[in-house]
């Protein structure tokens, strides 16, 4: 028992000793993230912001880069979920509130281009569709225009904020 409490205070303090290590390796791996994501490397940044996640959950700033990412790669509904996450941790952040609702929008005028293209004119339907579909190409977006081809489009990315 004595030789247990004499260890004890020992294994404590290199417990400590390794926080430092760990708290300099999240600090490079969120610069490394953060130049990934603004070099355009995708696919490493994507890795480098999963496993920040995974190390610190509860860091909104993360969530948020990582659901640009995902708008920017075309992945709407990962897009979504990683805004959510980012404004569950700080809901005052504007950018997240900002770029959630391009993304909505953006998955909002595809589900009306695929219902136009599933109806025929005089269909009650593709006449709404299409009447949003107009208004929403007035809008000051990137991206929301008409498809020249009848094919359902893509779900255009959001850009950095």
């Amino acid at each position: 028992m004595k030789r247990l409490l004499l260890l004890l205070p020992i294994l404590l303090l290199s417990g400590c000793a390794m926080l430092p290590a760990q708290h300099g390796d999240l600090y490079d791996m969120q610069r490394d993230a953060r130049a990934a994501y603004e070099g355009n490397e995708n696919e490493r940044a994507e890795k480098l912001l999963l496993g920040l996640v995974r190390a610190v959950p509860n860091d909104a700033e993360t969530w948020f880069y990582l659901g640009n990412l995902y708008a920017r790669t075309n992945r709407p509904d990962e897009a979504v979920d990683a805004y959510q996450k980012s404004l569950m941790l700080n809901r005052g952040d504007p950018r997240a509130w900002h770029n959630l609702g391009i993304v909505r929008l953006r998955q909002a005028w595809a589900a009306f281009i695929r219902t136009a293209d599933l109806t025929h004119p005089g269909n009650p339907l593709h006449d709404k569709a299409d009447t949003l579909i107009g208004a929403m190409e007035k809008m000051p977006l990137e991206g929301l225009k008409r498809p020249a081809s009848p094919a359902a489009p893509a779900v255009p990315g959001e850009s950095k904020k």
